[in-house]
């Protein structure tokens, strides 16, 4: 597993993005949860970090998170 990660707020949620052999994977949990209930975003891999944010925004707006 490569270890290039972003955590950051969205809303009131915070999303995480990483990098995995090559593929770039989103999760979302609500921001008052310290630890768990981290989701996946839908729809990964993505190609790129800026497309695996935008679709984790995406999911946060919709509430799936």
């Amino acid at each position: 597993m490569d270890f290039e990660t972003m955590c950051y707020t969205h809303q009131r949620y915070t999303i995480t993005t990483f990098q995995d052999e090559g593929e770039w994977w989103a999760r979302a949990r609500v921001t008052e949860k310290q630890a768990g209930g981290d989701r996946p975003v839908l729809g990964g891999p993505w190609k790129n970090r800026l497309a695996a944010k935008s679709a984790a925004e995406a999911f946060c707006g919709n509430r799936q998170a």
